[in-house]
């Protein structure tokens, strides 16, 4: 018995693989640096083969105005801050393994995910409406994520060797850009007991907590920064999409624990749609490639593979860089990282790379009087203006929160 002990040790891990993951917490804050609430409106439907909490649909659901919304007309939600987006976990091992993972998420709910689990939380019961039901019977239905929560997902897989992989079918009809972008070719694929086969476990959430960066935009429309998260910030990309004219800035270094950077406008290097281009016939902003190989090098320096940050940037492109606004992007420490979604692995992994991006839209104190402006109008056109970005904006209700806190403020010194 020792003898094969020695043999076993000598041989190494019997299971020496490495796990990667990537994904995102979205969060919108006004100019002030307050985390909006509202954060509950999908932004890329999911396929409507992946999984759900009941109530917590894929965002396949049409809403009356075209925008689908988590839980709509099924599970009321409120005081959500945070957008958890399309974390998916990679394996790279050399041969094929049985693998139990359990993910935790401190501060929020893990509402859809893909295969199908074998464990995790089960959400408070939705009580039934009685007839005639008041606002506290309403009330008592809204999952509340402004008070302490905390969810978790389990997974039992078989982790495919690498020709299994090969010839491993993972198309799914139905299955969106959003949901093929991420898979890469290095990656081993999975298996469930049902059968289900992906290149990768994936799951997505809502929840309420703050990440770790304070952004805050000062009169002259300077960014500030200040490092909250405890740790370092390995990267940080400043990112901005203003009509015809992009923006953006590395913040070099990333950010020291509780460091601070200063990005004024006028600074950002940026590109823009001219008068001549129009003239030519090119009515599209040119692609600004600088952001492009910035965005999948400081990613790749934080571990992933150069396939897997690539798979990242193309998998949100439309979102992160084709829309307007000023948004920055930065990777959390690992420790934060480890304190918001505790990873339990078994057998655990030789060496694992966990790459969470915080995605911090920021509303500067220009947009925010402009709303406000339209928000107090008594022009009919006007007020269908922002009644329009509120209902089909995929931030609409943060920004009308943030709105009615400047209008009350404005209102006390009126």
């Amino acid at each position: 018995m020792r003898t094969i002990t020695a043999l076993l040790l000598m041989a190494g891990p019997l299971s020496a693989y490495t796990l990667h993951e990537w994904g995102t917490f979205t969060t919108v804050a006004g100019s002030d640096g307050v985390l909006l609430e509202g954060l509950d409106r999908e932004e890329a439907p999911l396929p409507r083969f992946t999984y759900s909490h009941a109530g917590l649909e894929n965002g396949n659901i049409p809403r009356i105005d075209g925008r689908p919304v988590k839980g709509f007309m099924r599970r009321p939600l409120s005081g959500v801050t945070v957008k958890m987006e399309t974390p998916v976990i990679y394996f790279h091992s050399d041969k094929a393994f049985d693998v139990k993972v359990k993910v935790g998420f401190s501060g929020g709910t893990i509402s859809q995910w893909y295969p199908d689990r074998s464990g995790g939380e089960k959400l408070p019961p939705l009580p039934p409406l009685p007839d005639n039901p008041t606002p506290a019977d309403h009330a008592k239905r809204v999952l509340d994520f402004s008070k302490p929560y905390s969810g978790s997902i389990e997974w039992q897989a078989r982790v495919l060797s690498p020709e299994e992989s090969r010839n491993a079918i993972l198309f799914r009809p139905g299955e969106t850009l959003h949901w093929m972008r991420p898979r890469v070719p290095e990656a081993n694929a999975v298996r469930t007991a049902k059968g289900e086969t992906e290149g990768f476990l994936f799951y997505r959430g809502i929840g309420n907590f703050d990440p770790g960066l304070r952004t805050t935009v000062s009169s002259d429309e300077t960014l500030h920064l200040e490092n909250r998260s405890g740790g370092q910030i390995p990267f940080a990309f400043v990112f901005e999409r203003e009509g015809l004219t992009t923006r953006w800035s590395l913040v070099k270094g990333g950010l020291a624990e509780r460091g601070k950077a200063e990005v004024p406008k006028s600074t950002m290097s940026s590109s823009e749609l001219t008068e001549e281009m129009i003239a030519a016939g090119i009515w599209e902003t040119p692609f600004p490639e600088p952001v492009y190989r910035e965005m999948v090098a400081g990613l790749t320096a934080t571990g992933l593979l150069k396939s897997e940050a690539t798979a990242m940037v193309e998998t949100w492109w439309e979102s992160y860089f084709e829309t307007e606004g000023l948004r920055v992007f930065w990777v959390l420490p690992e420790s934060k990282t480890g304190a918001i979604l505790p990873l339990e692995v078994s057998p655990a992994p030789e060496k694992q790379v966990r790459v969470l991006v915080g995605r911090s839209e920021v509303i500067r104190p220009r947009k925010e009087q402009e709303w406000l402006t339209l928000s107090r109008s008594k022009d009919p056109n006007h007020l269908a203006n922002w009644d329009y970005t509120v209902k089909n904006d995929r931030f609409g209700r943060a920004y009308q929160l943030r709105v009615e806190a400047l209008s009350a403020t404005a209102a006390k010194t009126d």
